[in-house]
């Protein structure tokens, strides 16, 4: 399924090699930091400080095995989030800092300041950024297509931790504003668990809302419970949604075709086998959550492929890692192979850290003529 890079970025090595920069980097921004406070008060509270930063980054990891359900647990764990967002920025403000330091003189004290106004600076961008919804536009021709027809693709909303119900009820509100034909939703629909402990019925009310006048359909994706959970049918079913578990669809205009998450079920259907069953020369458009899906598309001559995943890395330097590892086709945006046209978004939510940084969250209108 992976190769290359893309399987290192998956392994143990890679792990291990995070947890040891990660713990670096919580020494480096300690001494740092510690610098700073020593400077200006003349204290030192190095210990406490690595101690603080150790702290919060430890819970980040252990939280994939916490009580998620407990409010409590879920609020300590946005405010660690923001709180390493900081830190993150922090760490990159400082290493340029030195970097530049080694050619130009500073005065330590207003060098440490700058780095740390500048840090809150683009943590608090990144934030209200994140929640600022784009609208990203593509035009894709396809065969035998009689009239246009607008299409809005939505991939990665994450409803759970971070996007709340008023955040999800903004990128509704912004999708039904482009009164499109179909809308798609390519998987990650919820954060991580966020499916056990979310007020179910709200978000589905939320869901209904969906406007599209020739249907709403969905697919499933790696955060998402697993296609056997049955409640995840039920859910969608009272959001009057279509979904589509290695499934296809006929509509007035398409034949569509919803896989299965590959990471949630390695031993998914083969598109081969799927498309074996359609007997129509309508457009095949194929919704995938994982890039890694487009190369099947290519060889099953599917005619656009809509994907998500990726989130554009989300932010620097996460957006190097994630393109090293899909490519410049799995990364993000449009590319075409032979007739296969391929679209990748960065999403309409965000994960793991409530900020995009060099990234937008977007809503996708596909113009097909």
């Amino acid at each position: 399924m992976y190769k290359g890079f893309a399987k290192f970025i998956r392994g143990k090595a890679f792990s291990i090699l995070f947890l040891i920069v990660s713990f670096l980097s919580v020494g480096y921004t300690t001494v740092r930091i510690g610098a700073v406070l020593e400077c200006c008060f003349a204290v030192k509270v190095y210990g406490v400080l690595f101690g603080i930063f150790l702290l919060l980054f430890g819970y980040m990891l252990l939280y994939h095995t916490s009580k998620r359900k407990i409010k409590k647990t879920r609020s300590f764990y946005e405010l660690c989030s923001v709180v390493l967002s900081f830190l993150l920025n922090l760490v990159l403000c400082l290493l340029a800092e030195d970097f530049i330091g080694m050619f130009i003189h500073f005065s330590d004290s207003k060098v440490y300041i700058l780095a740390i106004i500048v840090s809150v600076l683009l943590t608090v961008y990144g934030f209200l950024h994140a929640n600022h919804i784009y609208i990203k536009h593509y035009a894709i021709p396809l065969e035998d297509r009689k009239n246009p027809v607008k299409v809005a693709f939505l991939s990665d909303i994450h409803t759970g931790t971070f996007v709340n119900k008023r955040q999800l009820r903004k990128i509704i509100d912004q999708t039904n504003r482009m009164q499109c034909d179909y809308v798609l939703i390519a998987g990650d629909t919820f954060d991580v668990d966020a499916f056990d402990y979310c007020n179910l019925s709200e978000i589905a009310e939320e869901l209904q809302r969906l406007k599209a006048v020739k249907g709403v359909y969905a697919i499933l994706g790696n955060h998402d419970p697993v296609s056997t959970d049955a409640r995840m049918r039920e859910f969608f079913q009272k959001s009057k949604i279509r979904l589509l578990v290695d499934e296809i669809i006929e509509t007035e205009d398409f034949i569509i075709i919803g896989r299965d998450d590959i990471n949630s079920n390695p031993k998914r259907k083969a598109l081969t086998e799927i498309v074996q069953k359609i007997c129509s020369d309508k457009p095949k458009i194929l919704m995938d959550h994982n890039p890694v899906g487009i190369a099947d598309g290519i060889q099953n001559d599917i005619d656009l492929v809509v994907c998500g995943h990726t989130h554009k890395g989300q932010f620097f330097p996460a957006n190097l890692f994630t393109k090293w590892s899909y490519g410049k086709q799995g990364f993000y945006g449009y590319s075409k192979t032979n007739k296969t046209h391929s679209i990748v978004s960065s999403g309409a939510g965000y994960f793991q850290m409530p900020i995009r940084i060099g990234t937008n969250s977007e809503i996708v209108q596909i113009d097909i003529t």
